[in-house]
């Protein structure tokens, strides 16, 4: 797989896709990697170049021993320079929701589109929305597996109507992708770091600076980052619009996926 050094440390990428197409950069969720993110990336080459990576401390890219939403953010914009764009198109789930976030914060005269999935601009002192809901339970990040951490979460993930079925086929997909060649297991000190760097963050007091065209994705039954966070960004974003997955919680990427792509196809065309 390719490399690039950005922002002083080596990061892991793929693309997908013809490079004459317009760009577009997809970033994956805490704890995961790119390959989380493949399927999604496939699904938008049709219309774009796909650029995804593993954000620093996740995956095959460089893991320090500290950093901060602020460094996601330039690495991101590091990125977009050494692939030689002016603007480009952003998404970002979970997570990835606030590294493409906090790159528009600092310049989103460099972002053509912006798109937040299961999204919020805030961190109220616990790091991740994953680490608050394990402290609720008298767990940390960095001492529960990947599983586990999964199946702790299971009543925050789906919607009441995603089937069992439905539900063990997503977790066998995920899962997939953690035992996959290319993943990269976490320590849970690299664990603890993925936590600490997103602890205090806030962008809300810099959203209304954020010019670009912005597509907010959240779901109803969402228990990690709740419908009403995302609202909170659609109303701070001048220049916004909400989409509600009505039959998803946090999977909602795997839960309705074919409106999910439609969703975001339908913004990026318009």
């Amino acid at each position: 797989m390719p490399y690039i050094r950005a922002n002083g440390i080596k990061i892991a990428y793929d693309t997908f896709g013809d490079m004459i197409k317009p760009p577009l950069f997809l970033v994956h969720g805490l704890t995961s990697n790119r390959l989380a993110m493949f399927d999604m990336a496939q699904a938008l080459a049709d219309d774009r170049f796909v650029i995804v990576y593993d954000c620093r401390g996740h995956g095959q890219t460089d893991k320090p021993e500290a950093y901060t939403l602020a460094d996601h953010g330039h690495d991101l914009l590091a990125l977009i320079d050494l692939f030689g764009y002016d603007k480009t198109d952003l998404c970002g789930i979970s997570m990835g929701s606030y590294v493409v976030g906090q790159a528009a914060v600092f310049d989103s005269s460099r972002v053509n589109r912006l798109i937040l999935g299961m999204a919020k601009a805030f961190d109220d002192g616990t790091g991740s929305s994953v680490a608050g809901i394990l402290k609720k339970k008298g767990l940390k990040m960095s001492e529960v597996t990947q599983e586990e951490m999964m199946a702790l979460l299971n009543e925050a993930l789906w919607a009441p109507t995603t089937s069992k079925e439905r539900r063990d086929e997503i977790l066998a997909q995920q899962f997939k992708v953690m035992n996959h060649p290319h993943a990269v297991v976490l320590t849970p000190k690299q664990t603890a770091a993925v936590n600490t760097a997103l602890i205090g963050f806030d962008l809300r007091p810099e959203l209304g600076n954020v010019t670009c065209p912005t597509l907010v994705i959240s779901a109803r039954y969402d228990g990690i980052n709740a419908l009403e966070l995302g609202q909170e960004i659609a109303d701070l974003v001048p220049n916004s619009k909400m989409v509600i997955m009505e039959n998803s919680g946090h999977m909602a990427m795997a839960e309705e996926p074919e409106k999910f792509i439609a969703v975001i196809k339908e913004f990026l065309a318009s």
